[in-house]
């Protein structure tokens, strides 16, 4: 039976038992524990990239992307360059997109603060950005333009200095174009493993840097997890992913094309659900989204993804719904309802929420605001998008005087006491008796 055959004998799922098995399923397939055989991979890359830099660099750049680089770095005059190899009508888009994700992250930036109590002790907080972040950027044959703009673009708001962008070649010029416009000259025509290595250790034309943040393949997500400690991650990125909760008001063509949109992505791994609790929307967005795959130049490993990873689940009710949306923790949910604000408010595990007709994901992934790099396979239950506040540090500050000191010294005493920790407890007694006792 063709992919396609296979995909049409899709059942719709009625039972809330049969439901809660498929989303743990769904949520599960990307488990990093049982890639062993890529994790080998991994490490040696990781370890030959450490141990021979530049030269491993070029060596993996030849052999994974059938490059033979001159230079890792990219020239700041090809940079330059790129922004007449493009159209008008795509620079256009590109520094709209600039700007309302600009104007978004200031809004989220934290200021530092401190507070005097009423003992007039001073706590609080001091928030620095980053000194140096390495980004990566997926490329070769699908440049992610916007992902430049979703990940740079925080780190520049949040005040980093050094902002390092990493991308297998041949790079896109439209990201280059980016990259001119966003004033980042430090690019790197490297990918895979290779590229967080180079970043988490430096080497000969790299210098090292204190964070990695970006999505990629299951060998940069593999080389992220094994370098965190090194240096800092922003999180573990899975296949992408969207759940739609919709009733008889929607569009069953709006949701199918929705639905594809993430499916597109094309690694065979990514996941749609739609829940409802309409049998004839159920129906309808099943054959159009058959018929719409077609028409995709992926649309094999579209319809993979479809069979293996997705669902739609019939609900009795849209309650039902939510209970299990927040049981999956979708990366994507789009609520297209007649009463979808009022159900939104009863959403606690997802990365974003896409709210009415109009609200489509691909506004979110191009040009809302909002950082489109968000948790995947259940990790919105914990993890959150990328923001500024993922470029900056927050430095506890504390300042006690003699009359708030006095005032919790004893019970600083009493619980050093109680751990064994001597010295602790000295450090106080000292400070009471004014006078340094030494031992006998």
């Amino acid at each position: 039976m063709s992919c396609y055959g296979a995909c049409r004998a899709m059942k719709m799922i009625k039972n809330l038992k049969q439901a809660r098995k498929k989303i743990l399923e769904i949520s599960n397939r990307f488990d990093l524990s049982k890639r062993q055989k890529e994790l080998k991979v991994v490490e040696d890359i990781l370890s030959n990239v450490k141990t021979n830099g530049d030269k491993a660099l070029k060596a993996y750049t030849k052999k994974f992307d059938k490059v033979t680089l001159k230079s890792i770095k990219i020239a700041q005059t090809l940079i330059d360059d790129s922004i007449n190899d493009i159209s008008k009508d795509l620079l256009g888009a590109i520094k709209h997109s600039i700007n309302r994700i600009t104007s978004f992250q200031k809004i989220n930036i934290s200021k530092s603060w401190i507070k005097v109590f009423k003992t007039k002790e001073k706590l609080g907080y001091k928030y620095v950005p980053l000194d140096s972040v390495g980004i990566y950027i997926p490329g070769g044959t699908i440049p992610l333009v916007s992902t430049v703009l979703m990940t740079v673009i925080p780190a520049k708001v949040a005040g980093v200095k050094r902002i390092a962008l990493f991308t297998p070649p041949p790079v896109h010029r439209a990201i280059l174009t980016a990259c001119k416009l966003l004033g980042i000259s430090e690019v790197y025509q490297i990918g895979g493993a290779q590229a967080i290595a180079a970043a988490a250790y430096g080497t000969e034309s790299v210098a090292q840097v204190n964070k990695i943040v970006g999505p990629g393949n299951i060998y940069v997500t593999l080389a992220k997890k094994n370098v965190f400690g090194k240096v800092g991650i922003d999180g573990l990125y899975g296949p992408s992913e969207i759940a739609i909760v919709a009733d008889n008001t929607a569009n069953s063509e709006h949701l199918a094309i929705d639905l594809l949109s993430q499916l597109e992505h094309g690694s065979g791994l990514e996941s749609a659900v739609l829940v409802t609790n309409s049998d004839r929307i159920a129906s309808e967005t099943e054959r159009c989204l058959l018929k719409r795959a077609g028409d995709l130049p992926n649309k094999e490993r579209v319809l993979q993804s479809w069979k293996n990873n997705s669902a739609i689940i019939l609900v009795k009710n849209i309650n039902e719904a939510i209970e299990l949306i927040n049981e999956l923790a979708p990366e994507h949910l789009e609520i297209i309802t007649k009463d979808a604000w009022v159900l939104s408010k009863k959403i606690k595990n997802a990365g974003a929420i896409f709210i009415g007709e109009y609200s489509c994901e691909s506004i979110g992934d191009y040009i809302a605001g909002p950082s489109h790099c968000l948790p995947t396979g259940g990790c919105a239950k914990f993890a959150s998008g990328l923001t500024v506040m993922d470029f900056m540090k927050k430095i506890s500050i504390v300042s006690f005087n003699k009359r708030a000191f006095d005032k919790v010294a004893n019970d600083v005493i009493r619980l050093a006491n109680v751990e064994g920790l001597k010295a602790h407890g000295d450090a106080i007694k000292l400070r009471i008796n004014k006078k340094v006792l030494l031992p006998s």
